[in-house]
């Protein structure tokens, strides 16, 4: 995370340019490398995203999706103790990502 911390801190913040953004921004340190398993869960939520693409015929289908997953991760985030619905707004996000099978079989080695 510091190293995280460090990258970003080199990039002119809002106080820093006031009411433009430099044309130009030198850095010196390069991002970290992402995590292995990540970048695994990453590739496979590709692979899905391209496979969700080529089965369905609508315009906007994977927008539309993208909309109440996260319409539907805030609900959750803020659900509090009310476990009744904190279990119904996981069981809709898991019928929402039912076609995501390699992230699904990716995310179970993840915690594994």
């Amino acid at each position: 995370m510091d190293e995280w911390q460090s990258f970003w801190e080199q990039i002119p913040g809002q106080d820093y340019r006031e009411d433009f953004t430099p044309e130009r921004v030198d850095v010196n340190l390069a991002m970290p490398r992402t995590n292995v398993r990540h970048e695994r869960l990453g590739l496979a939520l590709a692979a899905d995203l391209r496979q969700i693409e080529q089965s369905h015929v609508a315009i906007g289908f994977i927008l539309t999706l993208r909309e109440k997953l996260d319409k539907t991760m805030d609900q959750l985030m803020h659900c509090g103790a009310d476990r009744k619905r904190r279990i119904r707004l996981q069981r809709k996000i898991k019928m929402m990502t039912a076609d995501f099978r390699s992230f699904h079989q990716s995310l179970d080695s993840y915690r594994s």
